[in-house]
């Protein structure tokens, strides 16, 4: 069983906007998608460019 937990995290406020911006234009709750963002990263399924 995948069991979820909270986290509080400070993110830019200029960031925050952008993805609330985004998650609007997709049609879902932008914590939603900064859930699945983090999901694919630590799958392995997206990489940070450095």
């Amino acid at each position: 069983m995948n069991k979820k937990k909270a986290i509080s995290i400070r993110l830019l406020e200029s960031d925050l906007e952008r993805i609330k911006a985004k998650s609007l234009s997709q049609g879902l709750p932008y914590q939603t998608l900064i859930s699945a963002l983090a999901h694919q990263y630590a799958v392995g399924k997206i990489k940070l460019d450095a």
